[in-house]
């Protein structure tokens, strides 16, 4: 618990790679039709991977998120890992800053992030020079009138860009795009 809110994680055990999937701002571990349970799923069956689902309270949590991942590493006895990060809106944005805590981050995947200030979102970026990202938005998604075409400029190493034609914010009715999405990793 933070601040009187509950922070919940699902976990699959797999392997030594390790996926991180964040829920968008007041989302639950398990997403809207289960979307970020099935795209751990879809993960863990198509790589092994260990895969950690979260809930985003409203309350700041990242040493915790960074503590649970921690100790799922721990348990599974994983001395030679690696780590990639899936975020949705508020979840993205967070994870930018999460993924800095781990040295083992290979890739970071953005799906419609959302932004405290454009600024700030691209330096986010760049502090992770070494690490592939890659963000997701949906042609349709309002929130990313403004980013989009700070992200079509940006020159960052391992940076990629991808637009998801008719994809709003949460992508109404788009579930199984959605967590296709997962492929990339």
């Amino acid at each position: 618990y933070v601040d009187g809110e509950k922070i919940e994680y699902e976990i699959l055990f797999g392997n030594e790679r390790i996926v991180f999937i964040k829920a968008g701002a007041g989302g639950s571990a398990r997403g809207y039709e289960n979307k970020y349970l099935r795209m751990a799923r879809r993960i863990h069956e198509r790589v092994g991977a260990t895969v950690i689902c979260a809930s985003n309270p409203d309350a700041p949590h990242e040493e915790l998120d960074e503590a649970k991942i921690r100790d799922v590493i721990a348990e599974g006895g994983f001395s030679n890992f690696e780590i990639s990060f899936v975020g949705t809106s508020d979840g993205a944005y967070q994870n930018l800053s999460l993924a800095q805590r781990f040295s083992e981050a290979v890739k970071i995947i953005g799906i419609n992030t959302s932004y405290k200030d454009i600024p700030d979102l691209k330096e986010k970026l760049m502090a992770l020079p070494d690490t592939f990202k890659l963000m997701i938005c949906g042609t349709d998604d309002e929130d990313s009138v403004e980013v989009i075409p700070m992200l079509r400029e940006m020159k960052c190493n391992n940076f990629e860009l991808k637009l998801v034609d008719g994809a709003d914010h949460s992508f109404t009715g788009m579930v199984e795009e959605f967590i296709a999405l997962s492929d990339y990793l």
